[in-house]
């Protein structure tokens, strides 16, 4: 800034010194440009950009010459012929030409700045002598916005440091202030060396005897006219059933159906806490030696008993011409789901590791690689979701801690994309991809998922939740008494939609949950739908049901007495009923085991306090 001062007249006859330097030669776009005649000093010289001058001139250059070698009134220099002109100098020692109609001199010595046009007028600043050890930082020309600036932000930092928050030595925090609240946020170390609990992680298994002789064997509770004659659930013998007083204090969520106890020593522990018997053990082993004698040479299973290695053989194989699909994915998945609930897979030695192993294998080769992932379904959902589950247990029972076998993670997680993708918007799984489904159907899809998620395979967000809102639509309000493909509710149906929804989170102690478990434990077991004996006693054992020992007894004994004993089709069964003669003696045999291994299969979701010690 430049105050007005009363100027001092000088005559500026005389021309300047030549000894000054060239600020036309010190000004390059403004700043600092180094002084060749100098000695490669720098000449310091602002440029105050060419603004225009309220009169009509043009601002010059701003310069500072570190080398004072002479002044304009030396009279040794030489001196050449000058138009008259005056100027001004104010107190500030800085000098400026008023003569603006008369045009600087053409012949001028270095220092002076040349005439570019005669109707261009300019005004030319030059600059105060100065030692050359004057402190730059002393020069009270330094523009008082820089000066402003530096302290600006030199207070700017200070007052920053000074609002951040020294946490104690030896502690990491992060400290985040809203108005007037604040909350902080500490970051520990942990040691990642810690190795993760996992209740489903499998010891090896170990040759363990099955000794149940204290465990007696009650009588039989359903005895059938006939065996494998069909019977309605109204006419089977009612259970008396008392309405159970279930106290929400006395049972617990668990979390999670695990697989930890699928070992001689679990299968030991787990049956005589929940039910099993020396005989029911044993028809476990039967039907286990009858599914293995029926392996096909690829790894495989099939429906159709006439096929090798059975060659029609066994009785009651699969309805022919049924106008259902039965794809052999479905039956190698039951075979495998029959083997991996009694413990076997194929990286523990024992008597069925190599029956695993080649069942896995074929599920592995016969997989179809789409855009979508792996499919199974070789005719039908079915297929996929029953083949999907049995290698998810798989992957399941064979990891140790966060090690996984990779080959089947590959295959649960291709598997599970495609069943993501093939669901229904209503949420449902149909026969085709993408079609509109049944309550069956998505049972198998959902507990496949289920364990696919809980192997490490990734799902759709919305899958699970879909799934559990189209349950909702199959049954009046919140009625729970599911149907098939409506609301108008079955009791097979039912059956699998209490285990889906226990699986998906729903609590057993919600009032009309608890009325429709009562409802599927009144009626008993069937003595023909093993479809319905599946899912009634997963329920049943899930939720730990007052009546389970009733219904347990009733169901265990009745299988043991119904299998087979004797000859080809020894540790088979087969009853005839509208779904058990559309799979046939494999299909029913498979669902049978199963169905005896409920004890130790899962480790029940809701069970007794002191089951589970804090």
């Amino acid at each position: 800034m430049f105050v007005q001062q009363e100027p001092t007249i000088v005559d500026c006859s005389n021309p300047p010194d030549e000894s000054l330097p060239d600020p036309a030669a010190d000004v390059v776009g403004g700043g600092f440009a180094a002084d060749a005649d100098n000695g490669g000093q720098q000449s310091h010289t602002l440029n105050p950009g060419g603004t225009t001058d309220p009169r009509g001139t043009t601002d010059s250059v701003l310069s500072e010459a570190k080398n004072d070698t002479g002044n304009a009134g030396d009279s040794s220099a030489p001196k050449t012929t000058q138009p008259t002109g005056r100027w001004e100098i104010p107190e500030d020692g800085m000098a400026m030409q008023v003569n603006h109609h008369t045009p600087p001199p053409t012949n001028l010595p270095q220092g002076t700045a040349p005439n570019q046009s005669d109707s261009r007028e300019i005004s030319a600043f030059a600059a105060p002598k100065h030692s050359a050890s004057k402190n730059f930082w002393d020069d009270q020309r330094l523009p008082a916005g820089l000066i402003s600036t530096i302290v600006h932000t030199i207070l700017l930092i200070v007052l920053a440091l000074l609002t951040l928050e020294r946490s104690p030595r030896g502690d990491r925090a992060f400290v985040a202030t809203r108005g007037e609240a604040s909350s902080e946020i500490r970051f520990e170390s942990i040691d990642t060396n810690q190795n993760d609990v996992n209740d489903d992680n499998l010891t090896s298994l170990e040759t363990v005897q099955l000794d149940l002789s204290k465990i007696t064997v009650p009588e039989r509770a359903i005895v059938p006219e006939q065996p494998g004659s069909s019977a309605s659930l109204s006419t089977l013998p009612s259970l008396n059933l008392t309405p159970p007083q279930v106290s929400m204090t006395a049972m617990r969520l668990q979390g999670k159906a695990g697989l930890g106890k699928r070992t001689p020593k679990g299968r030991l522990e787990m049956g005589q806490k929940y039910g099993a018997t020396q005989e029911s053990e044993r028809a476990v082993e039967l039907a286990l030696a009858y599914l293995a004698a029926h392996q096909r040479n690829d790894g495989s299973w099939s429906f159709d008993l006439n096929l090798a290695p059975c060659n029609g053989q066994c009785k009651h194989s699969k309805l022919p011409n049924s106008g259902s699909a039965t794809p052999v994915t479905g039956a190698t998945g039951l075979a495998l789901l029959a083997f991996l609930g009694a413990g076997h897979t194929h990286h523990q030695a024992g008597p069925y590791q190599e029956t695993v192993r080649r069942g896995i294998y074929y599920l592995r080769s016969i997989a179809s690689e789409v855009e979508a992932g792996y499919d199974w379904q070789r005719g039908s959902m079915y297929g996929h979701g029953i083949a999907l589950m049995a290698l998810e247990e798989a992957l399941c029972m064979t990891r140790e801690g966060k090690q996984y076998d990779s080959d089947l993670l590959d295959l649960v997680q291709q598997g599970a994309a495609f069943s993501c993708v093939a669901q229904h918007e209503n949420g449902s799984w149909g026969y085709v991809p993408g079609r509109p489904g049944d309550v069956t159907i998505t049972g198998w899809q959902v507990l496949s998922l289920i364990g696919a998620q809980k192997g490490g395979a990734a799902l759709h967000t919305n899958t699970l939740p879909d799934a559990k809102s189209y349950l909702m639509t199959m049954c009046e309000g919140r009625s729970f008494w599911f149907g098939y493909n409506t609301p108008v509710g079955e009791p097979t149906t039912t059956a699998i939609g209490l285990t889906l929804m226990l699986f998906l989170g729903q609590s057993p102690y919600e009032t009309p949950f608890a009325k429709s478990l009562d409802r599927i434990a009144q009626m008993g077991p069937s003595p023909n739908n093993i479809y319905h004996n599946y899912y009634a006693s997963l329920a049943l054992h899930h939720s730990r049901h007052p009546l389970w020992e009733t219904w347990n007894k009733q169901l265990r004994d009745y299988l043991v007495k119904e299998q087979e004993t004797r000859g080809h089709m020894t540790g088979s069964w087969h009853f005839d009923e509208k779904w058990g003669n559309v799979g046939g003696r494999l299909y029913t045999t498979a669902l049978c085991a199963m169905t005896l291994e409920v004890y130790y299969r899962f480790m029940p979701l809701y069970a007794d306090d002191d089951s589970f010690p804090l």
